[in-house]
């Protein structure tokens, strides 16, 4: 269907509901109908599919989904509540695949540099841990989020916090992300130990049996255990994500074997280096730069892989072109090294040695804002080439770092109304929710944002008021 026909399809499905006010079981005699829960008046409503904004809507809901999207002049049911849009532009609501509850409730930080939450796995504390969750996201019209790995002890939280409410974000967690057994590692406590093929198999069925239904396959995780977990989600019908760098299975090869959604752009960049420019980046440009400081190294370590690669590298071309003809989703993270390089519009502080980089002198921050803009760059060509994008955050202080992001895909030369399309029903596909979310549409469910000013005309309004509604349900009571 194009995106014409489908236009004028969802148009016809909002004048029979307007009909359908009017008249009851066709015969064309006036009813009294039961008032809608909720009407958005004057509203400019954000048609994703099409990324154009259409002017003078109102949008009705009932029972938390959307039942019509009418245009002015249609006939207008009587509602429990109404919100006059005024003019404001109303969109989805957000979507972030790549949170970590621990980076919102933890409380100190691992010897590696990630974060530990001690949580207490009582149901009233899993409530109430929820509510500080939710205030991290749902203030700023994230109104979804997966989590991309947490400590699969937290597992009754995880679990728990799937059920949908209209007062936190809907959750999707993976649990652990499955790493390979190491001898004498000690295993991050986001991350889940597999120790061959049948146990990793073991692993992601009693995923699946806990009620969780994504899977995350980390970089630790060796060959014949990314098979097996592969297969057994497939089998399983769960989604799948990959963290795919630093070699010890290829960006290419996990193309080869099926995997089609890999988190971070950087990591292409990982896929197209050659061993010897692997090794040079760590061995001879990053040293080169900042000598054997190790403050922020992973971060000026991405740097590297950059100025190695360089502009208009062919390798990293015909891996994006790969990407492409597989339909395989990106998600960028690219506030994650922004922030570090004062260039995102939010920036939380650094919590320890191994997140700072404010040591930086005036020529090493040149060199690792043009090592960001490669990367950048490499998203823009993603986005020109036609693969599937969602926003990921990977971050303390989600929410801001939701409308980051956003900005920062802008900022990358990718326009507002499709940036805006990647932060909602982007991430509702990259998640298998395209049919739930993403879009304002009847029958989608009523996660929406009625922002104060126009981020299509100005991106810096993306961190000004707004209006967050969740399954139909004003967060926090606002106007």
């Amino acid at each position: 269907m194009t995106p014409t026909s489908q236009t004028l399809a969802r148009t016809i499905a909002s004048i029979a509901f307007a009909a359908a006010v009017a008249c009851a079981n066709g015969s064309g005699v006036e009813t009294a109908s039961p008032p809608a829960d909720l009407v958005l008046r004057d509203v400019t409503v954000f048609d994703v599919r099409d990324r154009v904004a259409l002017v003078g809507r109102t949008v009705v809901v009932e029972d938390g989904r959307i039942s019509a999207v009418l245009a002015a002049g249609a006939s207008v049911p009587e509602a429990r509540r109404t919100i006059r849009g005024r003019g404001r532009l109303l969109t989805p609501g957000l979507v972030d695949v790549h949170s970590h509850v621990a980076y919102v409730l933890g409380d100190s930080i691992s010897a590696g540099g990630g974060f530990i939450a001690r949580l207490s796995m009582y149901p009233d504390s899993i409530a109430a841990y929820r509510s500080r969750f939710a205030e991290a996201y749902l203030p700023y019209g994230v109104t979804t989020v997966r989590d991309a790995g947490s400590d699969e002890r937290q597992l009754p939280l995880l679990a728990a916090w799937m059920a949908r409410s209209p007062d936190a974000p809907d959750f999707w967690p993976v649990a652990g992300a499955l790493v390979s057994h190491e001898e004498g590692r000690e295993p991050y406590p986001g991350h889940a130990v597999v120790t061959d093929p049948e146990d990793a198999r073991r692993k992601v069925r009693a995923y699946h049996d806990a009620g969780l239904r994504h899977v995350k396959l980390y970089w630790r995780l060796r060959e014949p255990e990314f098979v097996a977990a592969l297969e057994e989600a497939r089998r399983l019908g769960m989604g799948v994500t990959g963290h795919i760098d630093f070699r010890v299975l290829g960006f290419e090869r996990a193309l080869d074997l099926g995997l089609r959604s890999f988190e971070h752009a950087y990591t292409v960049a990982v896929g197209a280096l050659t061993e010897e420019q692997f090794l040079a980046a760590w061995r001879e440009e990053l040293p080169r730069v900042v000598g054997d400081e190790q403050r922020g190294r992973f971060y000026l370590g991405v740097m590297a892989y950059m100025h190695v690669l360089g502009r208009e590298n062919p390798e990293v071309e015909r891996l994006i072109e790969r990407l492409a003809a597989t339909n395989s989703t990106v998600v960028p993270t690219l506030h994650l090294f922004a922030q570090r390089l004062g260039l995102s519009p939010h920036v939380t502080p650094a919590f320890a040695s191994f997140d700072d980089l404010t040591w930086l002198e005036a020529d090493q921050r040149a060199w690792a804002v043009a090592g960001y803009r490669i990367m950048a760059e490499h998203v823009g060509l993603m986005w020109e080439a036609g693969i599937p994008l969602a926003v990921g955050t990977d971050w303390a202080e989600p929410g801001p770092a939701v409308l980051s992001e956003i900005a920062l895909l802008h900022d990358a030369g990718i326009p507002m109304p499709d940036s805006l399309a990647i932060a909602t029903l982007g991430g509702a596909a990259a998640i298998g929710l395209e049919s739930e979310i993403g879009v304002i549409e009847p029958g989608y469910r009523a996660n929406l944002v009625l922002w104060e000013d126009d981020p299509l005309a100005a991106p810096n309004a993306l961190f000004g008021g707004r209006t967050v509604i969740k399954d139909g349900v004003v967060w926090g009571g606002g106007a």
